[in-house]
């Protein structure tokens, strides 16, 4: 009963959740409307990151990075699609909330085939994974769609920038925690690194709990870390991939050709293996990493505040 209420009923729920968002954006749709430029946009951005004093040397160099170039465009331009489907800004919150348990259940339910028959049986559960980290990217994208929203409509707010940072530690929580009730966390010698994703939560909760303090004792101005939560979304993107196209591949030769299959016996056998310990040790690298700059970093700013406090 148990097993049926979970692989059946949790993910209609959810669908039907998901169904229900999009029809309450229909009688939500706004007229056609000028938005801010995308520079504007990236500028507003920066101002209410703390970037104010030094605005157009951050503009020019965030347009030079990542975040500039890929991020913030489809944020912007994700935010106007997402507006003429009537969708506010707390209604694609909860939608990230949504996916992000779809992905929960997702992973579970592809962990089945892990210890199946490598070259039949595993395939087609893994080849799930491909399916899994796209939605993990698209996560990442309406993560910030959802600011993006209330930053072209004039109407952000502390009640959705709240609302936001929690469902973003619940989503945190959900795309590592799925990992644990499997056996994608036991290698063939019965190492358990279950231990690690565990360690992992509680750095990513470190991190960005010191964002917030900080933010709380008047130290407005961040700076990012190579932990951001953008990083950690294309980190467990790549794992998934790589783990479902391994399987894809595998999958799509062994229809063709079973007998072809072997070619890939040793690169696919090293990935169902080790690609989901890589990815948690280099979670667990990238987080320790950030955690200890990002506590230098404001302990710094914090004593500076100090002394022009008593000075």
């Amino acid at each position: 009963m148990t097993n049926l209420i979970f692989e059946i009923v949790f993910p209609l729920v959810l669908l039907g959740i998901l169904l229900i968002i999009f029809i309450s954006g229909l009688f939500n749709k706004k007229p056609k409307q000028d938005f801010m430029s995308l520079d504007e946009f990236i500028k507003d951005w920066l101002n209410d990151h703390g970037q104010a004093h030094k605005l157009e040397e951050q503009f020019a160099q965030m347009k030079k990075d990542p975040a500039g170039k890929l991020y913030m465009p489809a944020t912007y331009h994700g935010a106007k699609i997402f507006i003429r489907w009537g969708l506010t800004p707390n209604l694609v919150s909860f939608m990230n909330l949504i996916l992000s348990f779809l992905i929960f259940y997702g992973v579970i339910m592809a962990s089945k085939g892990h210890t199946l028959d490598l070259f039949s049986d595993q395939l087609g559960y893994g080849s799930w994974f491909f399916a899994l980290a796209a939605l993990v990217l698209f996560t990442g994208v309406i993560d910030g769609i959802d600011g993006a929203i209330a930053r072209l409509l004039h109407i952000k707010s502390k009640s959705g920038a709240w609302l936001d940072n929690v469902i973003d530690r619940v989503s945190d929580t959900l795309m590592l925690v799925c990992l644990v009730p499997t056996n994608l966390v036991v290698l063939s010698n019965g190492f358990d690194f279950a231990w690690m994703v565990w360690t992992n939560i509680l750095l990513i909760f470190i991190y960005e709990y010191m964002r917030a303090r900080h933010e709380g004792l008047g130290l407005h101005e961040t700076k990012p870390f190579v932990g951001e939560r953008i990083t950690r979304i294309l980190l467990i993107t790549t794992f998934f991939a790589l783990y479902g196209t391994s399987s894809l591949v595998v999958l799509i030769t062994h229809l063709i050709n079973p007998d072809a299959t072997a070619i890939w016996s040793a690169s696919h056998e090293w990935i169902i293996t080790w690609s989901m310990l890589t990815y948690q040790i280099s979670l667990l690298a990238i987080m320790t990493l950030s955690v200890i700059l990002f506590a230098n970093y404001i302990w710094k700013n914090l004593k500076k505040m100090d002394k022009n406090k008593g000075e």
